[in-house]
Order: C-alpha cells, then sequence, then structure tokens
C-alpha cells in the first residue's frame, strides 16, 4: 500500500538548487544582520541617552566599545553566511552604531 509520500520539496535542477541555496542564505543573513544590528543598535542608543546618567564614565565607554564590537560580530557573521571573507571591508558597515553613538558619548 503506497504511503503517498513522497519527495517533492527536492530539486529538480542544479539551478534550482542553487537558487534555493541563495534564498535561504539571504534570508538567514538578513535575520543574524537584523536581531545583532537591534541589539548593537539599542546598546547604542543606551549609551547615548541615559549613560551618562546611570554609569560611571568608564562603564559607558566600555559599553560603546561594546557596541562596536557586536556590530563588527554581526557584520563579520552575515558575511561569512554569505561566503565571503570575514575580513572583507564590509565589515566596517558593523561600526556604524558606534560612529552615530560617539557624537553624544563624547560631547
Amino acid at each position: 500500500m503506497p504511503s503517498g509520500m513522497n519527495d517533492h520539496m527536492q530539486p529538480d535542477s542544479v539551478d534550482e538548487g542553487k537558487s534555493l541555496d541563495l534564498v535561504q542564505r539571504l534570508l538567514v543573513s538578513m535575520l543574524v544582520g537584523g536581531i545583532v544590528g537591534f541589539v548593537a543598535s539599542v546598546l547604542a542608543l543606551y549609551v547615548s541617552t541615559r549613560a551618562h546618567t546611570d554609569l560611571p564614565r568608564d562603564s559607558q565607554i566600555g559599553l560603546w566599545v561594546m557596541t562596536g564590537v557586536i556590530g563588527l560580530c554581526g557584520s563579520a557573521a552575515v558575511l561569512v553566511l554569505n561566503r565571503k571573507r570575514p575580513w572583507h571591508p564590509a565589515v566596517v558597515l558593523g561600526l556604524a552604531p558606534m560612529v552615530v553613538a560617539a557624537f553624544w558619548v563624547f560631547r
């Protein structure tokens, strides 16, 4: 008795498999970039608005540096997911929240 279960989700051609791989990489890299970028942006927002009243100066600068580290790690992860080198020049985009927050941290 046939179960009626066959494998319809397998790509039929090499081009279809490459297309499916591209979509999966783009989706995962958007999720990773979005989540890590959100964390770095919220931390930069906190450092630039509330940290000067809540924390001592050295802790504020430490959180500011961690904003950059988190951003760099997130952008490197997105590059690795897209089969690029993690030292690609685009990794500098991860420093964007840190650079924006620097105006308020050092004024």
